[in-house]
């Protein structure tokens, strides 16, 4: 166990830092909250930013999304969709400074996709995403809709994060789109890592978020430093699924260095997003 004086020195400077958390699922109500175990944890507004706040977080990015199972989005066609864009739109307004709000699309949805990104554009959002498939029933990037709508995400300079495991489906739709930012989320286990850094290495418009797992792994960010550079790696959390506090303190506990720690913590998300 670290002597007293040590831990309140990590409390200090994790307060003193900047810290932005690509991934966030931000809410005001219950069902919007995505927490695995319901009634552990039910904040309300000021109450989810206090959480983020103490673990040392000063900025958020994210989609909104409902519990799996209140989910309406499959009855309600792209109405679904929509409605959660414009909650992240609202809570924009709430939350002010804090909080840049991503939003969805779906390839079964193509024109209603494309007004949904020049709707966003007009104002002043370009985070599409996280696009979650098992939430909103489509099938993978493999689809043939999909190139249509990022052609339109790519005209307007939206930059794309998706859910993973779909990497490698992703590799010809990345290339197609050599002006436009991806962003994989979640590392995963050892071999999805390995799969992580090849495809950074052979894509220079992808990036990888750092939140869901993978972080828990000692030595993960380490080896992703060294193999595909700090400038390709975001901080994220996934919270309310996950405890934003280990998460910061688990990019302090790997041995990188301080500009690279600068870089995952709010450089990147600051390039990529104009912040």
């Amino acid at each position: 166990m670290p002597p007293l004086g040590g831990m309140a020195e990590s409390v200090r400077r994790m307060k003193e830092k900047k810290v932005i958390d690509f991934h966030v699922h931000p809410f005001r109500e219950s069902s919007y909250n995505l927490n695995l175990y319901p009634g552990t944890y039910e904040p309300d507004l000021e109450g989810m930013k206090k959480q983020l706040t103490e673990a040392g977080i000063t900025h958020i990015c994210g989609s909104v999304l409902r519990r799996e199972r209140d989910s309406q989005s499959l009855q309600e066609g792209f109405e679904g969709l929509r409605k959660l864009n414009r909650e992240a739109l609202r809570l924009q307004e709430m939350l002010g400074d804090f909080y840049t709000p991503g939003f969805h699309v779906h390839p079964a949805y193509v024109r209603e996709s494309c007004d949904e990104i020049a709707f966003m554009h007009d104002q002043g959002v370009c985070l599409m995403g996280e696009l979650v498939h098992y939430m909103h029933g489509w099938g993978d990037f493999s689809e043939k809709n999909w190139a249509e709508i990022l052609d339109v995400a790519e005209q307007y300079g939206m930059v794309c994060s998706y859910h993973t495991p779909f990497d490698y489906d992703m590799r010809r739709m990345i290339d197609a789109h050599p002006g436009m930012t991806f962003v994989a989320a979640h590392p995963g286990d050892r071999q999805r890592v390995a799969e992580h850094m090849e495809l950074l290495k052979a894509c220079p418009n992808l990036c990888l978020d750092l939140s869901g797992t993978g972080l828990h792994r000692f030595g993960m960010l380490k080896r992703l430093v060294e193999q595909a550079g700090a400038d390709r790696l975001l901080f994220g959390t996934d919270y309310p699924i996950s405890n934003p506090r280990m998460y910061v303190q688990a990019v302090y506990g790997e041995e990188i260095g301080e500009k690279e720690r600068e870089m995952i913590f709010h450089g990147n998300a600051e390039r990529i997003l104009a912040l």
